[in-house]
């Protein structure tokens, strides 16, 4: 079930992004003759007003059929007589708006989604001394510390502050002896034995309890605040990160992730709890994405619409359909890339985000 709702949220992502294409096209004077989600044959089809609405079967994507847009890259197409209500047609600054609009309805979905968290879910701000839950296997475990206990004391050290027990904790090492006081139903348990070590960092000692998160929520302009800034923050960023990968700071085999990887930390996202916080992180890497100048990503367009405005006439079809191509093969390749990636990671159980 949680790999349904992963792809149900890729694709509702999808949808925001076409129909944005889509929304401003129409309220451009630009006939949509088909919306669609995915590619492939149509299991659904109804047509509304002038636009045919479409399911198919793989869904992997989306689009948006802009009337006359498909010949601008075929050579020997006749776009002469086209119509006023055609995307060629329009004046370059109609069809910037047109193609930006994609992006940018998920840029705009980004920010809601994270101020919806601000404001319904909240943002951890801090931690209590009380037991949220206890890690298997670990010292806490093994000694019976419980849920719902209260942390008073480490080694006869006062713990008034989670902060003060991580404090006290990071002193030690696995195997060290160590004697924790918690108060349960009113009376105080003292428990005593051997640290464990963490899983993850096998120097590092590991008592083994989680404490229970102090949240904080926002009134709806405070959240949208909030996640206008963390969104330019983020993209900051992501841009410092692909300047990493340019260098080879960074491993893009390690970094990259394809559907697979995405589905797979998105399903794990839903049962931990935090997958509106990574459908905003998809939907503005879906924007930025977008915005590179290739063709046949938005920003390709975009890039081609500028040229059309400095040479004051659109670029022959046989230079497009040139860009087209290699672009494709491109952005085929880092989707075969991304999904190879994917499988090995799968299949070696290296996790799909680096530690």
């Amino acid at each position: 079930m949680t790999v349904v709702i992963a792809i149900l949220g890729l694709i509702f992502l999808i949808v925001i992004h076409e129909m944005g294409h889509m929304l401003t096209a129409k309220a451009l004077g630009v006939r949509v003759p088909e919306f669609g989600v995915g590619f492939g044959p149509a299991i659904f089809k109804k047509k509304i007003g002038k636009t045919v609405y479409s399911l198919r079967i793989i869904l992997l994507g989306g689009f948006a059929k802009l009337a006359g847009m498909e010949g601008m890259t075929s050579v020997g197409v006749d776009q002469s007589d086209l119509g006023p209500d055609t995307y060629p047609a329009k004046a370059p600054w109609r069809k910037a708006l047109i193609i930006f609009a994609g992006p940018f309805a998920n840029l705009v979905a980004a920010v809601l989604i994270l101020a919806g968290v601000f404001m319904f879910s909240g943002v951890i701000t801090g931690a209590t001394t009380e037991v949220d839950e206890v890690v298997p296997n670990s010292f806490a475990a093994e000694a019976g510390i419980q849920s719902g206990d209260q942390v008073l004391s480490v080694d006869g050290q006062s713990t008034e502050k989670w902060r003060e027990f991580q404090t006290i904790v990071s002193d030690q090492r696995p195997g060290d002896p160590v004697t924790v006081i918690v108060e349960r139903d009113g009376a105080e348990k003292e428990f005593s034995g051997e640290l464990g070590s963490d899983p993850q960092n096998d120097k590092r000692a590991l008592v083994g309890v989680q404490p229970v998160a102090i949240k904080e929520t926002f009134g709806p302009l405070e959240a949208l605040g909030k996640s206008v800034t963390e969104i330019v923050r983020i993209t900051g960023l992501m841009g410092a990160f692909v300047g990493q990968l340019v260098t080879g700071e960074q491993s893009f085999y390690d970094n990259v992730s394809g559907p697979v990887g995405i589905t797979t930390v998105g399903s794990e996202s839903v049962q931990q709890g935090f997958f509106p916080q990574l459908l905003a992180l998809i939907s503005l890497n879906l924007a930025l994405f977008n915005l590179l100048p290739l063709l046949p990503l938005d920003g390709g367009h975009l890039l081609f619409i500028a040229a059309e405005k400095v040479m004051g006439r659109p670029v022959k079809p046989e230079t497009m359909g040139k860009v087209a191509a290699l672009g494709i093969a491109l952005v085929l390749a880092l989707f075969l890339f991304a999904t190879y990636a994917d499988l090995s990671k799968l299949f070696t159980g290296q996790p799909f985000i680096p530690e």
